[in-house]
């Protein structure tokens, strides 16, 4: 056993890859996500030092310095390993904080009680501020966050993070209430003239570029408008159904309100002005293309001739 800073995130990525192998709404998505979160906060604190790791104990100090010890040993809880943490890394905020503490605490409850509290979270309003845990204890511990969570979910965990950052919330409620209030001032007539002229029946659709417009309600005037997000990641195929599937999650980038005007660039103004971080929809899976499978390995040839010039020589007869 050791308590490297390498070998909790090699841990951390295996957790992370099983649950990214699964659609967000799975509640084993988030169950596996709290384990990850666990190991990337040990391998940050032991980056420093391995006795940051270690309970009070003497044996578990001394194998934390190197010594073999003579008993079982034991790392502190990890709620002490979230203050040590919060020391260490000063850029974490008291929010992301919380938000793992409360992951975690479902999970706890989930292993030792009798009741379930994963499915009753909503990945979306807890996934940013963990997507930025991710980001500042990687950078920490000189650990690669493509590494950790994979290339494609490795970009989404830094814009995200760099969203948060970006305090854009003063800037896009102005403008958000600026549409709002020019859309609203105009007359009914005007009013209903403008939401019939915008009005979509699409909800969804990919573009030969393959970027996703997805169809959501304006923030200022309440109408459909277009949102442009780009794909950056897929799930391991799912079996939903007799069908095979693979969600694919998208990063918004902008969106546009052909009502009353609204425009809004950048995944910081988005997330400032409400929407998500991602969107995500489902992709069928051709079954033979995804197993590799050779329909003539399982037919003959001759025998379908045989066949079909068998029943065209009845057919005549008849």
């Amino acid at each position: 056993m050791t308590w490297t800073a390498e070998s909790y995130y090699a841990k951390a990525y295996v957790y992370w890859t099983k649950a990214t192998s699964r659609d967000r709404a799975n509640e084993d998505f988030l169950l596996n996500v709290a384990f990850a979160v666990e190991f990337v906060a040990r391998g940050t604190i032991c980056h420093v030092n391995p006795a940051l790791n270690a309970a009070t104990d003497l044996e578990s100090i001394l194998f934390a310095c190197g010594q073999e010890p003579r008993a079982p040993i034991k790392t502190i809880d990890f709620f002490d390993v979230i203050k040590r943490l919060q020391r260490l890394v000063p850029d974490l905020t008291e929010i992301e904080l919380q938000k793992v503490r409360t992951l975690i605490d479902i999970r706890n409850g989930e292993l030792h009680g009798d009741k379930t509290g994963m499915n009753q979270i909503n990945p979306d309003s807890i996934m940013p501020s963990i997507y930025s845990f991710f980001v500042k204890a990687a950078k920490f511990a000189d650990q690669s966050l493509a590494a950790l969570l994979g290339p494609e979910d490795a970009q989404l965990a830094q814009q995200t993070a760099n969203a948060i950052t970006k305090d854009r919330t003063t800037r896009v409620r102005d403008l958000i209430k600026v549409c709002k209030d020019r859309f609203f001032s105009l007359t009914n007539e005007q009013q209903s003239q403008m939401r019939e002229s915008s009005k979509t029946q699409v909800i969804s659709a990919v573009l030969a570029s393959g970027h996703h417009l997805i169809y959501v309600k304006c923030p200022a005037c309440a109408q459909t408008g277009q949102l442009v997000a780009t794909p950056v990641g897929r799930s391991a195929p799912i079996l939903r159904g007799d069908e095979l599937v693979q969600e694919v999650r998208v990063i918004p980038m902008q969106f546009t309100c052909k009502c009353c005007n609204l425009d809004i660039k950048g995944l910081d103004e988005l997330m400032a002005a409400g929407f998500s971080h991602e969107y995500r929809s489902f992709d069928d899976v051709d079954p033979l293309e995804h197993f590799n499978i050779n329909p003539h390995d399982y037919v003959d040839p001759e025998e379908i001739a045989r066949e079909y010039h068998r029943d065209m020589y009845e057919y005549q007869d008849e």
